[in-house]
């Protein structure tokens, strides 16, 4: 997302500081725009876009199913009314999934603000592969099943409906005491 080409960066800050320097009538503000500019594009567009140089995360059998799962439960996350997606949210698994024209972004990870896993797909390209941009294995892994199973609730439902809040408490409730998901059928209310 959002990369440029090196040379364009270069172009950017020069023009940048030519107009600067114009604007105030001073090669200083000049130079001194130049090097404000290309800061900006070397640590500041790196730290928020990634670097091209980061080391390549491979993408493997294990890693990909773990995406699809965690696609599929940004995808019922989406479909959700939006006062019933924080549900989703309930054992402390985040799954940000969006689309915008022919590209898709999966953040996920057991805190908020802070992804575990990073990865994009671009459509457009054929070629539909996902790329990696970070990935930082952790408990937060344990969290997807019981939490793709609660999306895939939440899906059919479309959210707690008012007869099953109690139910789907005691549900969660028990997952976190004893590790056993056993969400309410229709037949229980």
């Amino acid at each position: 997302m959002a990369r440029l080409h090196p040379g364009l960066k270069l172009i950017v800050a020069i023009i940048i500081a030519t107009i600067i320097g114009i604007t105030f009538d001073s090669v200083g503000w000049g130079i001194g725009s130049f090097f404000i500019a290309m800061f900006f594009f070397i640590w500041v567009w790196q730290w928020v876009f990634g670097s091209p140089f980061e080391a390549k995360i491979i993408l493997t059998e294990e890693l990909e199913n773990l995406i699809d799962k965690l696609e599929q439960i940004g995808k019922c996350k989406n479909e959700l009314p939006l006062h019933s997606r924080g549900w989703c949210n309930i054992l402390g698994l985040y799954v940000q999934y969006r689309e915008m024209r022919a590209v898709g972004r999966l953040e996920a990870g057991s805190n908020k603000y802070h992804s575990g896993i990073d990865a994009s797909i671009d459509f457009s390209s054929g070629n539909l592969d996902w790329r990696v941009q970070k990935y930082s294995p952790g408990d937060w892994e344990n969290l997807v099943d019981p939490t793709l199973q609660i999306a895939l609730w939440l899906q059919i439902h479309r959210g707690v409906p008012e007869n099953y809040v109690i139910s789907f408490n005691e549900a969660i409730e028990q997952y976190q005491k004893e590790g056993n998901l056993k969400l309410p059928s229709l037949e229980s209310n």
